[in-house]
């Protein structure tokens, strides 16, 4: 069964358009005039020829929406602020300078190229280390570093005397960015009371405040039921949302905005680029005494929301599945005139595990031991285990991930060694990586400085189920369906524990303010199976006691006898039963014969992870669940130094897996867009800050053709835990990849990743 299959093979999928196209007539075009310089002042806009032209409604700037705009929130105490829309200079390619209003896409468009815009360019800053070194790109910050913080944990010191082996690993992780079929697209009006903005937005929640602090005004999100891909980059809408909303306001008509792919490549969101240097001591017996962190992110021009969490999102997780007992951590994050950053899938989790999984087949070069016995080494061998930055693993084994792993490289290696005494360049290159899932969103805190703000623990969700009076079942979730197989999924375990057919269970899941939310609600973090479906459960429990409180009232039986399958609800041992469908009638026409039955055959269900806590002492546990992934990657190089992956392994262990089609088709598309980043895109910009990568002849988009066989393997080391798995593939790929590439020439040779190696011994 795949409930949404059905639906796009029949072409009854519900995206935005379809819905705008069909439902809703009346409004007005919008398209947004860009700056197509990284960093110029706004010297003059001349409208007049753009509002002459007919079809035109207005030319929208910054001085006709300052009266109905705010400055967003930001995640960081700094004298900043950020508007949707350019003031008086611009400090990105595409960052929007105009709204241009028409009565038609093509009318809005044509009148871009009559706009007049005078700009004076200014010096841009592209790199992390000029960002770190020149003036700053808003000239109320005294740096453009936004953030600088420094954590010790455990006997740092002690440890690192430990050691006589040190090494030092710089990596540099590119910007990157995600291709869903589905571009951006915005509708938007106000009602006089209130906005109302249908997006296909993805989540979470919390930019219902960011928007309506924005917009200074009630504001109500609704969404489609289908969306055409995310990855995480479609929660950066809000800032178009609020955009178009107060254009709306200002025209006093409802106005609809579609990016279009270039807009998308260029001025969207990307994931931020990030200089690692992450230096390992230990000892030549292959112990790691203590790890050093220095991680700077680039994150564009603004730090928009929940920016800087790439950077802090793997708080929990930084040191992976090993025992490392002392670490030295900093963060940093600078501004640069460059698109903001934001989500993308892994959201910091492939920049991490690049720079600490490189690092330790350095360690294991400089000592002369295999990568896979290093890991072995140092690996937790414990299913309940704290980390010293506050992360806390249960329910799932990197220890069983990586003895399966060893013999499957030990095999491997052994057909490898025989390939290269017939002179090919092959090798193998491995990855073992901590995938946290279920963001406790209390982690953005690490990035105060001030004391002056309300601690935040958010890992929550609610699921409303309802029997009707024929039955049937609806449950509604507020999320967003991007081929997830989130309804499915749903209607199998509300078959199961309710004995209801599938194809009598319909699921509402999409965004919806207007019902009952919570500020984490959303598809984003692999939240699904961690938190939603414990929210799910709740309220079937609810649901299956009231149920059984009914029939224990009408067969005259202890409800402990009862249980409910296949439509019915009968005793253990058969003797007495009733159907579903009766019963529920029974509640609905009859209820005197239930006198002793309260309430309804509705239920809310509620679920906070009892694992979300605040900060204390720099230490949280930024993801309330985490699932371990290891990757097996043989490559060959041939005279053109193109890689090309010959063999790929997956082994993962998340706990039990709900539906294996399902969870084997996120694992291998989360590696494909790991393999992507890793060999294909990168999104480049030249010195004046303009992108090299405006189209997908630019930008590398992985198809078919280089997609390889990957083989999966779930390991289940303890079947009562569940945990998410959309996106390991994506942190474990990169370093796999790499660690293989550099097994085999030096890596300067070929433009993959930035790597630079400073090896030393202490004696």
């Amino acid at each position: 069964m795949f409930k949404e299959g059905f639906r796009f093979v029949k072409g009854e999928g519900s995206y935005i358009d379809d819905v705008l196209t069909k439902e809703i007539k009346g409004y007005f075009s919008v398209s947004i005039v860009r700056s197509p310089y990284a960093h110029a002042k706004i010297i003059r806009i001349n409208k007049e020829e753009a509002e002459k032209l007919d079809g035109v409604i207005k030319v929208i700037t910054y001085n006709d929406l300052k009266n109905l705009l705010d400055p967003f929130p930001l995640s960081l105490d700094i004298n900043l602020e950020y508007y949707p829309i350019a003031r008086d200079k611009t400090v990105y390619y595409g960052e929007p300078v105009a709204v241009i209003v028409a009565k038609d896409d093509y009318i809005a468009e044509d009148a871009k190229e009559l706009l007049q815009v005078d700009y004076e360019p200014l010096d841009a800053i592209i790199s992390i280390s000029d960002a770190i070194s020149k003036p700053p790109i808003h000239p109320n910050l005294k740096s453009n570093i936004v953030l600088d913080k420094t954590f010790i944990y455990g006997k740092y010191m002690d440890e690192i005397k430990k050691a006589n082996v040190v090494i030092e690993e710089k990596i540099k992780f590119p910007r990157y960015t995600s291709s869903p079929l589905e571009t951006y697209e915005v509708y938007a009006k106000y009602n006089g009371e209130e906005y109302e903005i249908f997006s296909n937005f993805q989540g979470p929640f919390t930019i219902h405040y960011l928007l309506s602090k924005a917009l200074k005004s009630k504001v109500v999100i609704r969404g489609p039921r289908d969306i055409g891909g995310s990855f995480g980059i479609k929660s950066a809408i809000y800032p178009y949302m609020a955009l178009v909303a107060a254009s709306s306001r200002l025209v006093n008509r409802p106005l609809k905005w579609i990016e279009t792919r270039n807009e998308h490549l260029t001025s969207s969101s990307v994931g931020a680029e990030r200089e690692s240097i992450i230096r390992i001591y230990g000892d030549k017996e292959g112990k790691i005494h203590a790890i050093d962190m220095e991680l700077t992110d680039n994150l564009g021009a603004y730090p928009r929301p929940p920016e800087p969490g790439n950077l802090l999102r793997n708080h929990g997780n930084l040191t992976g599945p090993y025992d490392i007992q002392a670490l030295k951590l900093t963060y940093r994050a600078v501004l640069t005139n460059t698109v903001p950053t934001g989500l993308n899938r892994g959201y910091g989790g492939p920049h991490l595990y690049l720079a600490l999984e490189s690092a330790i087949d350095e360690f294991a070069r400089e000592i002369g031991m295999d990568p896979i016995e290093v890991r072995m080494r140092n690996v937790i061998k414990t299913i309940q285990y704290e980390t010293v930055t506050g992360g806390r693993y249960y329910g799932f084994s990197c220890y069983n991930v990586l003895k399966r792993m060893k013999e499957l490289y030990d095999k491997l290696k052994v057909e490898v060694n025989e390939e290269r005494k017939r002179g090919k360049r092959v090798a193998i290159g491995t990855s073992l990586v901590v995938e946290p899932s279920g963001t406790n969103i209390g982690y953005l805190d690490l990035a105060r400085e001030s004391k002056d703000y309300l601690p935040k623990s958010s890992a929550q969700d609610m699921v409303i189920v309802q029997i009707d009076p024929y039955s049937k079942v609806k449950v509604t979730v507020n999320g967003t369906n991007e081929g997830q197989g989130h309804e499915t999924v749903i209607s199998e375990i509300v078959s199961k524990r309710l004995g209801v057919s599938p194809e009598d269970i319909e699921v509402i899941y999409n965004v919806d303010t207007t019902r009952p939310w919570v500020i984490s609600s959303g598809s984003y973090s692999s939240r699904f199976t961690p938190i939603v479906l414990p929210a799910l459960n709740n309220a079937l429990d609810q649901l299956e006691n009231k149920l059984k409180d009914m029939a224990s009232e009408i067969l005259g039986v202890q409800k402990s006898e009862l249980k409910i399958q296949n439509g019915r609800i009968s005793t253990v041992s058969g003797d007495k039963s009733i159907s579903l469908r009766h019963l529920v009638g029974t509640f609905y026409w009859d209820p005197v014969k239930l006198k002793g039955i309260e309430g309804s055959l509705t239920a809310v269900g509620y679920f906070q992870s009892p694992y979300a806590d605040n900060i204390k002492e720099g230490k949280i546990n930024s993801s309330i669940s985490y699932g371990c992934m290891g990757h097996i990657v043989e490559i060959e190089i041939d005279e053109t130094n193109i890689p090309k992956i010959l063999k790929y392994y997956v082994i993962h262990d998340a706990g039990k897996i709900i539906n294996e089609n399902f969870a084997k088709g996120q694992i291998i598309g989360s590696t494909f867009h790991g393999i992507e980043v890793a060999l294909y895109a990168s999104i480049e910009y030249n010195d004046e800050g303009i992108p090299l990568t405006q189209t997908f002849s630019d930008y590398g988009v992985m198809t078919a053709i280089e997609s390889p066989n990957i083989e999966v393997e779930h390991i289940e080391s303890n079947s009562d835990y569940f945990s998410g798995l959309g996106e390991g593939g994506t942190m474990a790929a990169p370093p796999a990849i790499l660690n293989a590439v550099k097994s085999i020439i030096n890596v300067k040779e070929i433009p993959i990743f930035t790597v630079l190696t400073n090896k030393c011994s202490k004696t």
